[in-house]
């Protein structure tokens, strides 16, 4: 635990990446007080010392592939400077306020503009951290405790005072340079927590103002999605209409000339590998799956892609492999409102691109495109007065 006040800079003299991660080796006079399996923060990274040389005022540090993936550690190079902060105590005056050196994401430095002896700075940042700002609030940046002094639809903007921009690396920032986010952990606590107790509906009541700025799509039972299909020059409407997300998910579909319902065991939505955008909707015929699932990820699929990069899965019967291209948003309606969720856009190798809501709880399919079709989700109504209008009886929870 930190509290992102920075206490000095220190300068990367040494980079080792191998497969196993990337070494680190960093000048500073901090070294004296660090020993082997000290915590310390770099750039607003918790790592662990491997090795401490008071004499020669360095130290080293191992940052994993996950970590690498996550933060801006992967670019540094020799001579980069580094914000340094040793673990707190509990004794440690809490002077910014409480950093775990958990990264989020990162952002990129869009501008930074002098106003009177300060600058602000503007940092483009990305839905998932977005959700959990607010003005006046905390946030860390690149391990400095800040606070939020404007905010966009994607973007956060800070002001830094002489003394914080000469004692860190932030006088060295310049538009273009990526930094490391970490948000308020009581917000992301206070999320958690409501979404536990009072559930997704309440949920989306509560934060309706933050899925605006794209904080993610929050479904609950009585939702209604409707994708435009696109098959050659042949526009269609497909209706779900969602009954039960969890623990395993029940919905009614509708296309222009059929209906049916599907049924998705929990199972399939934790360790299904087949996926499916049509097998499963067949003419008038009630589905149960306990290994195939659609429209969502399973949890097990998502995990591959969001830490590993990639995932195998058999869709619509064809072994394919998924990898992750980028992270961008989509643009949908939802209760009449237009909304940009965050999502991760991957491609298989048959030439499918694909792109699904960058949320564990939620990894919806928003759009999927090959060279001969196209699905979409255009709205969505998350209202409870929706009635399901020929499910007769639901099923128990399988």
């Amino acid at each position: 635990m930190f509290t992102g006040i920075v206490c000095e800079t220190g300068d990367v003299v040494n980079i080792d990446h191998s497969r196993t991660g990337t070494t680190l080796v960093v000048r500073s006079s901090l070294a004296a007080r660090l020993k082997s399996g000290d915590s310390v923060s770099v750039d607003g990274v918790c790592l662990t010392v491997t090795e401490g040389e008071p004499r020669s005022q360095r130290f080293t540090v191992v940052a994993t592939p996950e970590t690498l993936r996550r933060t801006n550690l992967g670019h540094l190079r020799s001579g980069s400077s580094v914000n340094l902060e040793p673990s707190a105590t509990l004794s440690s005056f809490l002077g910014g306020h409480l950093v775990q050196g958990h990264v989020d994401a990162t952002g990129t430095v869009a501008s930074v503009k002098p106003e009177g002896n300060s600058y602000i700075f503007r940092i483009d940042t990305p839905a998932e951290v977005l959700q959990y700002c607010a003005m006046k609030g905390s946030i860390t940046i690149n391990g400095v405790s800040l606070t939020i002094s404007g905010m966009g639809k994607s973007f956060v903007e800070v002001t830094i005072i002489p003394h914080t921009y000469d004692v860190t690396n932030f006088s060295r920032l310049k538009p273009g340079d990526e930094v490391n986010l970490e948000a308020d952990i009581i917000s992301k606590y206070v999320e958690s927590h409501v979404r536990r107790i009072l559930g997704t509906t309440v949920l989306f009541l509560l934060f309706s103002s933050s899925v605006l700025l794209g904080s993610g799509l929050v479904l609950g039972p009585h939702s209604i999605l409707v994708y435009e299909n696109l098959a050659g020059k042949k526009e269609s409407r497909f209706i779900l209409r969602l009954v039960r997300l969890s623990p395993d998910a029940f919905l009614e579909w509708e296309s222009v000339s059929h209906q049916g319902t599907v049924h998705l065991y929990s199972r399939a939505l934790k360790e299904g590998r087949k996926f499916s955008l049509s097998q499963l909707f067949e003419v008038g015929v009630d589905v149960e799956s306990e290994e195939v699932t659609t429209i969502w990820l399973s949890e097990a699929m998502y995990r591959e892609l969001t830490t590993e990069g990639a995932s195998r899965i058999v869709f619509n019967n064809l072994p394919l492999v998924l990898q992750v291209k980028d992270e961008t948003t989509f643009s949908l309606t939802v209760d009449k409102q237009p909304v940009e969720i965050s999502v991760i856009r991957a491609q298989d190798d048959r030439k499918g691109n694909w792109k699904f809501q960058k949320d564990p709880n939620n990894p919806i399919l928003v759009e999927y495109t090959s060279p001969y079709f196209k699905q979409s989700l255009k709205s969505v109504s998350t209202g409870t007065g929706s009635n399901l209008r020929w499910i007769r009886k639901v099923p128990p929870v399988k």
